[in-house]
């Protein structure tokens, strides 16, 4: 069958010998990669503050520290070293101090540190008895806000907080008790009865006050941390906070508060009538206005999130991009040309944007790689950037001569010792003869004159997309470093191609997306004869491992199967930590419409099982229970079919520990090598 292909870019290979000197990427080296995590500049704009997350495989531990870069010299430095973690850096308003969140010797958990900028021992800030986490200053420097677990029988003193603790782990009962829908997030419980508090810390003596003393809402779906800032004047912060009362057994639904920060706890509800999400608030520089995003459709599971302004004098709300088909990300204020920056999913990357503050004037900026952390600064925005052969870095990039330079890559010297292999982009017709994107990542030693076994990548969500990015749990070049040409697909349901594209899936998860795997393999088998296409493979995480479990179900045009945290029976889904959404992704629920969600459901098609398959499954996931792996791996030994079970005891949803990720993709690596290379 022949399909048409838009062919983005690429190259001719004819040696299959690698370079004098260089490696093919493996598992091993991705954990001796430096990792940049947070960046932040200073006011002036003339220095930034990162961290840097070191690894040691061998014993499972790492390290954060923070690094100090000057943005016209570009020179770095090391500028705190101490065992733990160092996280969340934020400059104070005269850019002199440093507050971040560390865990040191005698914290039992993270609290607040101060440097001075021009060095120096840090000194703690806080000793919450449950740590203290999303930081930042008050305007005017003399206080820090942050969030905080509490118990509300405390009534805000930390002492009493202290001794209901103290109690609470002494209690030799172990048993979880609730009436809720909602009462676990992602690998923990929620049932311990900690609710979050925002306060604030004086800078000068530590004096702590719970800005929000009543409270007994959830602030973040995980259980602790906030999403809030604070107006520039600092007698008001703006907060997201779920509004949806107990049991949960409609959604969660976060509403911005205007909260006062007396101490008082009076907060008012800006945007009541909207029955959808809000969050991300932001208060413009001058302090009028409320930037945030919103969705509007509590019927919709891929709604673009929309940039809204609220005019806080008026009390009047404006969408801004409601005519722009992205869904905004990030997004930052440009003080001195007063535009707006945000990012995006777009089209297999993440891109940079801009609009002016009424939302018109939308601009591309620059959309090669995967991008965050966006900073502008007139012409030049500083942001991070990876691609998929690239792991993180620090750049910057001049709009107007539209040049990149890079400011810091900490793993360029190393990167430079691997081989890896080429990277292209296609398009294909999919499903209801849509264009469908498909990367495709070449062997780094690839002969056109030899046969190559292909393995799907399949990625998870579903709302979400394959990016040019590096990725540590997933990463494509370490695929295609074990000899297999490497396909990934932004099937129907993906983000970055438009909001109807991305909810074409909804009720359906097994539908569009499935034809588009099928209809790329006849893709790339009519197009490169390099392509064994009697020796294909699949393997798929969350949503990707769904469906690597429905493909099994459908097809058995393929040599192999890996199925990692994959739903297997839709019912069982609703132990998951997260059941309400799953009502319009299955288009159903136990208790009505079975017959729909029992025709999307995996398990529904275990009698044509017939494909090897490595089942992979940690028992702290939360989001798709440990039993439906166990249930897969249970249909498939029964049946005879060739199974083989990784479990992970101390794993949630992700593999994250370094032996472990690992030893995930040895497993991974060899059963695909069983099937596909004998």
């Amino acid at each position: 069958m022949r399909i048409f292909a838009t062919i983005i870019f690429a190259v001719v290979f004819v040696s299959s010998a690698l370079p004098q000197g260089k490696k093919v990427l493996t598992a091993e080296d991705i954990w001796k990669m430096k990792r940049i995590g947070s960046f932040v500049i200073n006011p002036s704009k003339t220095e930034a503050v990162f961290s840097v997350t070191t690894s040691d495989a061998s014993k499972n531990e790492s390290e954060s520290d923070l690094y100090l870069l000057d943005l016209k010299t570009h020179d770095y430095r090391k500028f705190t070293s101490s065992k733990g973690g160092e996280s969340s850096p934020v400059w104070s308003p005269d850019g002199k101090k440093i507050a971040f969140v560390a865990k040191r010797e005698g914290d039992e958990r993270g609290q607040i540190y101060l440097i001075s900028r021009d060095g120096g021992e840090a000194v703690r800030l806080t000793e919450m008895p449950l740590g203290a986490t999303s930081i930042k200053w008050f305007p005017d420097g003399k206080k820090i806000a942050f969030a905080a677990n509490t118990y509300p029988e405390a009534q805000g003193n930390l002492d009493t907080l202290k001794k209901l603790i103290k109690n609470k782990k002494e209690n030799k009962v172990t048993a979880k008790v609730t009436e809720d829908r909602y009462y676990r997030y992602w690998d923990s419980w929620l049932t311990d009865g900690f609710v979050t508090h925002l306060y604030s810390v004086e800078v000068s003596n530590g004096k702590v006050t719970d800005l929000t003393p009543a409270n007994e809402a959830i602030l973040s779906a995980g259980g602790s941390g906030a999403d809030f800032d604070i107006s520039p004047d600092g007698e008001q912060i703006v907060l997201s906070m779920n509004v949806t009362p107990k049991p949960y057994f409609k959604e969660l639904n976060f509403d911005l508060f205007l909260l006062k920060t007396d101490g008082s706890g009076k907060m008012e509800n800006i945007t009541s009538n909207n029955l959808a999400g809000d969050g991300s608030g932001r208060f413009s520089p001058c302090g009028k206005f409320v930037f945030y995003l919103k969705t509007l459709d509590v019927n919709k599971l891929a709604e673009n999130n929309k940039l809204s302004r609220f005019e806080l004098s008026l009390r009047k709300d404006t969408i801004l991009t409601a005519k722009i088909d992205l869904s905004i990300g990030e997004f930052e204020f440009d003080t001195k040309e007063g535009n707006i920056y945000f990012t995006a999913d777009y089209k297999g990357r993440t891109g940079i944007f801009k609009i002016d503050a009424d939302g018109r004037e939308l601009k591309t900026v620059f959309a090669e790689g995967t991008n965050s952390g966006v900073d502008p600064d007139s012409s030049i925005i500083y942001f991070l950037n990876q691609n998929n052969s690239t792991p993180q870095r620090i750049v910057s990039f001049d709009q107007t001569s539209k040049k990149l330079t890079k400011l810091v890559d900490l793993n360029e010297e190393f990167v430079s010792t691997f081989q890896f292999g080429k990277f292209e982009e296609y398009y294909f017709r999919g499903a209801d003869k849509d264009s469908v994107q498909v990367f495709l990542l070449y062997p780094p030693n690839f002969d056109i004159t030899k046969k190559y076994p292909l393995i799907h990548l399949i990625h998870g969500g579903p709302h979400g997309a394959f990016s040019d990015d590096f990725h540590y749990r997933w990463n494509s070049q370490v695929f295609a470093g074990m000899g297999y040409m490497v396909a990934m697909v932004n099937f129907h349901g993906s983000t970055g191609f438009g909001e109807k594209f991305a909810e074409s899936i909804v009720g359906a998860h097994g539908d569009k997306p499935y034809t588009d795997i099928m209809n790329a393999n006849e893709f790339l088998f009519d197009k490169f004869d390099f392509i064994d296409e009697n020796k294909v493979g699949a393997a798929g995480g969350s949503y990707g491992g769904y469906l690597v479990n429905y493909i099994s179900g459908q097809t058995n045009k393929f040599s192999a199967l890996v199925s990692h945290a994959g739903v297997y029976n839709y019912y069982g889904q609703f132990a998951s930590d997260m059941t309400h959404f799953r009502e319009l992704a299955y288009g159903g629920a136990p208790w009505y419409n079975q017959e729909q969600v029992q025709k999307y459901s995996p398990s529904s098609y275990a009698s044509k099982m017939i494909t090897p398959m490595l089942v992979i499954h940690g028992e702290k996931d939360y989001r798709v229970v440990v039993t439906q792996g166990l249930e897969l791996y249970g249909v498939l030994k029964g049946k005879g079919v060739p199974a083989r079970l990784v479990y992970f005891p101390d794993e949630n949803h992700w593999v994250m520990q370094a032996q472990n990720s690992i030893f995930w993709y040895k497993e991974v690596k060899d059963w695909f090598d069983r099937f596909l290379k004998l």
